[in-house]
């Protein structure tokens, strides 16, 4: 079939356009080491939607709860919205983009993000915004499953784990600074304002998306029939390498979201902490996040991600229970329990880049679909944390550390009961 007369006129004026002016014409793939560097920040810029959507507005909870006239679990019901919508919005946007190719979800995605930050920041009451954060989550799990899926596209199977931990550097740079700007633009605009800022943020990385993130897939004849689907999912969950890792991942994971939903309320209501100095307890969570998963991916160079993974997992189920017990005796108070959550958080670099990346190894053509389940189960398990945290109306910490510590030891449990961490030979059916 010829090509449209406009299709040759743009063919001959691209390169002259790329020289004159590079940022407004895409680039042809070529992955050059500066161009493998452009794409794992672009990959990580997207990955930070969803931090931001849930750090930014963190602080804000006994402000929002006051201007609501409900009590802060209200408010907090809204992240468990937030990780529901992101559980429901993978679950169909991995087959759409092993149909269709990548670009084209990913645009429609973060186009109805925008909508629904700007629906969450005009919302009249707890229950339009935990509408509004389901449809913001929609759109913004298609950049947190499309990174994913386009880093197996590009990169070889078994650099995936040290890709994603590079990624992470800048998925990090969101936990250092997010609940910072969240706390100090109370002093001077509404909670509402965290919203137009998530919305404004993401229509100029749509701008990026759309010049510089190639085609990293070309769409398959692959069916979108609800059970074909259904087939494919079953598949990609029955194999047991992908679940001998997903599932340690999705319960440590839920320690995460528990501290995220339950700890705002315990610093700012039972220990005094001002909204403002808040978010420092974020910056060195987020510093902490940053050490561990750039030493990791330093390590991989040379060791196994296996190696990692189990360790960190052990480490972070002791820590879990070290707080616990601290915060049950009340021995130092705050102080006391917050170096062994801030340990377990820390440990979330590793335990996510090198798990998710090994679940993925066996995955080539339906690494979307493959993306897409990962993240509809640790979304799944996050929702399933958060709504737990926010069903306690904690007078203490102790509910918030039973439930970390409950998810490090399950994790723990399921790693070692599942035994993911001998080499797995790809299989050519997932491939």
């Amino acid at each position: 079939m010829p090509k449209p007369a406009h299709a040759y006129a743009f063919a001959r004026l691209a390169p002259l356009l790329r020289r004159a002016y590079p940022i407004f014409v895409p680039a042809p793939f070529v992955l050059t080491p500066a161009r493998r560097f452009e794409l794992i920040a672009l990959f990580g810029l997207l990955t930070v939607f969803t931090p931001i959507a849930v750090d930014l507005y963190m602080p804000a909870f006994p402000a929002m709860a006051r201007e609501f006239g409900t009590p802060v679990s209200a408010v907090e019901h809204s992240l468990a919205s937030y990780f529901l919508g992101l559980a429901i919005g993978q679950a169909a946007i991995g087959p759409l983009s092993d149909r269709f190719g990548r670009r084209r979800p990913l645009l429609i995605g973060m186009g109805l993000y925008v909508f629904g930050s700007v629906a969450c920041a005009l919302a009249p009451n707890p229950l339009a915004l935990d509408g509004a954060r389901v449809v913001q989550a929609l759109g913004g799990c298609a950049a947190v499953v499309l990174a994913r899926a386009s880093v197996r596209d590009i990169f070889p199977p078994g650099e995936a784990a040290r890709v994603f931990a590079q990624m992470l550097l800048v998925l990090s740079v969101s936990p250092l600074f997010a609940p910072l700007v969240g706390g100090w633009l109370l002093l001077v605009a509404s909670w509402r304002a965290g919203f137009w800022i998530q919305a404004g943020s993401c229509l100029l990385t749509m701008v990026l998306v759309f010049w510089r993130l190639p085609e990293s897939h070309p769409g398959s004849d692959r069916t979108l029939h609800p059970i074909e689907v259904a087939r494919d999912y079953l598949h990609i969950l029955g194999n047991r390498h992908f679940y001998g890792y997903i599932v340690p991942v999705t319960l440590s994971l839920g320690g995460l979201y528990v501290w995220l939903t339950g700890f705002s309320h315990v610093a700012i209501d039972m220990f005094g902490i001002s909204p403002q100095h808040f978010g420092y307890f974020f910056f060195a969570n987020g510093i902490g996040f940053v050490t561990t998963s750039q030493i990791v991916a330093r390590l991989l160079k040379h060791r196994p991600a296996r190696l990692f993974f189990s360790g960190a997992i052990t480490i972070q189920a002791v820590a879990g229970l070290i707080a616990l017990v601290v915060a049950w005796g009340g021995w130092g108070g705050l102080w006391g329990f917050v170096p062994f959550t801030f340990l377990y958080c820390c440990l979330i670099g590793v335990v996510n880049s090198t798990g998710g990346g090994l679940a993925m190894v066996e995955f080539g053509h339906s690494a979307g679909m493959a993306s897409a389940l990962m993240g509809l189960v640790l979304y799944g398990g996050a929702t399933l944390a958060s709504m737990a945290m926010g069903a306690v109306d904690a007078q203490t910490p102790v509910p918030m550390t039973l439930l970390m510590g409950l998810c490090g030891l399950a994790a723990l449990a399921a790693a070692y009961k599942l035994k993911p961490f001998r080499p797995a030979q790809p299989s050519a059916k997932a491939a």
